[in-house]
C-alpha cells in the first residue's frame, strides 16, 4: 500500500514543471526501471527535476546522462550534480519546447551510446506519432542488448489524474476542467490543453499542455512494442530493444 501511495504522489507531481523532490525514495529505480545499473551507461530521457537520479542508491557505480528539452532543468542540475552529464536537447515539443528544432535528432545531441534509456512520464505528454519518432531515435544510440523503458497511460488513469490535480489546485500550464467521462475512441485520446479532448485525431501546433491515453490492446498491436508491466490496468510499462 505504501508503494502505491508513493507512486501516485510521484505521478501527480511530475505532470507539472515544478517537479517533485523524491530524496530517499527509490521507487523509480527499483519499481519502475527494474534494472541493476551497476557499471551500466544510462540515459534519463526527459530527466525533468532529476526525480530518477534522486531515487538511485548513493553507493551505485554507473554512468548517468540526463537530457531534457527544458533548458532550466539542465542548467540547474549541471551545477548540482557536477559528476554527472546533463544535456539540453533543443528538440521541438508542442508543449514544453515550442521554439525547439523540428529537425534535431537524439543522435545529434549525445556523443555516447547507452545500456538503458529510461523515459518515465515522458510519452504520456506526447502524441503517438511524436513518441514513435523519439523511440526510433533512441534505438540509434542504444548499445547491443540495451533496453528502452517507458510508460503510457490508459483513459482510466487520465480520469484519475485529472481529479487529483483539480483537487490539489495543480495546473497543466493553464486551467483544468476535471474529466468525468470519455467518448468512444479506437486508438488514443489527447487531453490537449487541460480542457479539450481529441479522439483518434492528430493534433498540431503549439499546445498549452498535452496528456495522452491509449487503448492498450490497439497500441501493443500497432506499435510492436513489448508490454512489460501493467499497474492496475492504468499505467503500462514497455521495454524494447534496438
Amino acid at each position: 500500500m505504501k508503494n502505491m501511495i508513493e507512486y501516485i504522489g510521484i505521478l501527480k507531481n511530475m505532470l507539472i514543471d515544478e517537479g517533485h523532490h523524491v530524496s530517499n525514495n527509490n521507487y523509480l529505480y527499483e519499481y519502475c526501471l527494474k534494472k541493476d545499473l551497476t557499471n551500466k551507461s544510462f540515459l534519463d530521457y526527459g530527466c525533468n527535476n532529476c526525480n530518477f537520479l534522486k531515487s538511485i542508491p548513493d553507493n551505485l557505480s554507473f554512468s548517468y546522462t540526463g537530457i531534457d528539452v527544458q533548458e532550466d532543468f539542465i542548467n540547474n542540475f549541471s551545477t548540482e550534480y557536477p559528476n554527472h552529464n546533463f544535456i539540453h536537447f533543443n528538440k521541438y515539443h508542442p508543449s514544453y519546447n515550442t521554439t525547439g528544432d523540428t529537425e534535431l535528432e537524439l543522435i545529434d545531441a549525445v556523443s555516447d551510446t547507452y545500456d538503458y534509456i529510461f523515459a518515465w512520464n515522458v510519452f504520456t505528454h506526447c502524441t503517438y506519432e511524436y513518441t514513435k519518432e523519439c523511440i526510433e531515435e533512441m534505438k540509434a544510440v542504444l548499445n547491443t542488448d540495451g533496453k528502452i523503458i517507458f510508460n503510457v497511460y490508459s483513459k482510466e488513469h487520465l480520469l484519475h489524474l485529472s481529479n487529483i490535480m483539480v483537487n490539489r489546485g495543480e495546473k497543466l500550464n493553464g486551467t483544468i476542467t476535471p474529466l468525468t467521462t470519455f467518448d468512444d475512441f479506437n486508438n488514443y485520446v489527447y487531453w490537449v490543453d487541460g480542457q479539450t479532448l481529441s479522439y483518434d485525431t492528430a493534433v498540431e501546433g503549439n499546445l498549452s499542455s498535452l496528456l495522452t491515453a491509449y487503448d492498450i490492446n490497439w497500441l501493443v498491436t500497432d506499435s510492436g512494442w513489448t508490454l512489460r508491466d501493467s499497474w492496475n490496468n492504468r499505467v503500462f510499462t514497455f521495454e524494447i530493444g534496438a
